[in-house]
């Protein structure tokens, strides 16, 4: 299953009971996460995408934009589509 941000957002707000999750939603002040959701966010990331997260990387996540990104650097991720957000 290929990787994309929206798919992430989805996910999150799946997990976190919020509507409407966005790329830039800060994790633990727009989204009200506490470090155990974050986890259990992290493990659902995990087992969806059969990737491992590096836990040391996830010190560094503030938004659904860097988890997408940590899930992307993580063994075994498939190559996402193409991230229109990200054009140059």
């Amino acid at each position: 299953m290929l990787i994309d941000l929206e798919d992430v957002c989805r996910t999150v707000s799946l997990v976190l009971g919020r509507r409407g999750v966005k790329a830039d939603d800060r994790l633990m002040e727009d989204l009200a996460a506490e470090s155990m959701d974050i986890l259990v966010v992290m493990v659902t990331l995990e087992e969806k995408y059969g990737v491992t997260i590096d836990e040391t990387a996830m010190a560094a996540v503030s938004t659904v934009r860097d988890l997408y990104d940590v899930v992307l650097k993580s063994p075994h991720a498939p190559i996402p589509a193409a991230d229109p957000s990200r054009s140059a």
